[in-house]
Formats: structure tokens, C-alpha cells, sequence
């Protein structure tokens, strides 16, 4: 195992994480390459975003308005911003392609989020679809499996 590359992710999901729960979502959001998307199936087993309902498939576009509306300040939901924190861990490299230019990471998420009266807790399994570009490693595809994916999945104002 290339211990190098194994730290190298883990930095960059710790990293993903704290932009998330510091709400520097222009930060995060330039993590994702240009025809990158986050995808939240709708059940563990999907295969594919297309033929299947998911909770969210948005390109790196629709991530921009997404974050656009978070902050605009009638956004009742998001006022004031849910605090977060999230737990990144068991990191490991599920695969390399092109010389290590194409990383697939797998991952389990926590994050913990409050909003003002109201916790909640999620519990996910990440797999990131990672490619080396000039700015560094940039996510291709970040899908998030909820663990209770078949359960009504609430209000998900800020990314998992």
C-alpha cells in the first residue's frame, strides 16, 4: 500500500470536512472539479443516478446555486446556519487508475448537525472519486450513502 497516497486522501477528506463545518462553502465547493458531482442515493444498492430516484445528484453548477440560496438572507431554513461537525474515518485507497491520476477513496462520515432546538445525527459511507489536476487532488464524484437511506431523510440543508 502507497502509505504517501493513503495520507494524502486522508488530508484531503479532513480538509473537505473542516471547510464544511467552518461553512466555507465557496472553499468547498472549488474542491470539486469542473465536471464533478455529489450524489445521494436513495438506497444503498443503487447503481446509477439515472434510473433510480436520489435524495440529491447535482453537478458542480447546481452545487454553485445550492450554495448561492444557503446564504442569500431569506433563507429561512438555513437562519442561522446549522452548526456542524463532522467525523472522517476509516480512510482507505479502494483503487488507483492512470498512475495514480484517478483515486477512488472510501470512507465513513459522521456528521452531527444543530440547528437552533433541534440536533440531529447522520451516520454515511463516503466514496470519493478523486483526479490530480495543476490545483491538487479535486473530487469527480462524491457519493454519500446514508446508512438509513430508506428512511424519510429530513430537511438536508447543508452538504453530508
Amino acid at each position: 500500500m502507497n502509505t504517501g497516497l493513503a495520507f494524502e486522501v486522508e488530508q484531503f477528506l479532513f480538509h473537505e470536512a473542516r471547510l464544511l463545518d467552518e461553512a466555507k462553502l465557496a472553499e468547498w465547493l472549488a474542491l470539486f472539479a469542473g465536471d464533478g458531482f455529489y450524489w445521494i442515493p436513495a438506497r444503498a444498492d443503487q447503481t446509477d443516478p439515472f434510473n433510480h430516484i436520489s435524495i440529491l445528484y447535482e453537478d458542480r453548477s447546481v452545487l454553485a446555486l445550492r450554495i448561492e440560496r444557503l446564504r442569500h438572507p431569506r433563507a429561512y431554513s438555513s437562519t442561522p446556519f446549522p452548526r456542524t461537525a463532522r467525523m472522517v474515518g476509516n480512510v482507505m485507497v479502494a483503487g488507483e487508475v492512470e498512475g495514480g491520476h484517478s483515486i477512488v477513496v472510501k470512507s465513513t462520515l459522521f456528521v452531527a448537525e444543530y440547528r437552533t432546538g433541534e440536533r440531529l445525527l447522520r451516520a454515511c459511507l463516503a466514496t470519493h472519486h478523486l483526479r490530480r489536476s495543476i490545483e491538487g487532488l479535486r473530487i469527480v464524484l462524491k457519493r454519500v450513502d446514508l446508512i438509513d437511506a430508506e428512511s424519510p431523510p429530513g430537511l438536508i440543508t447543508v452538504p453530508l
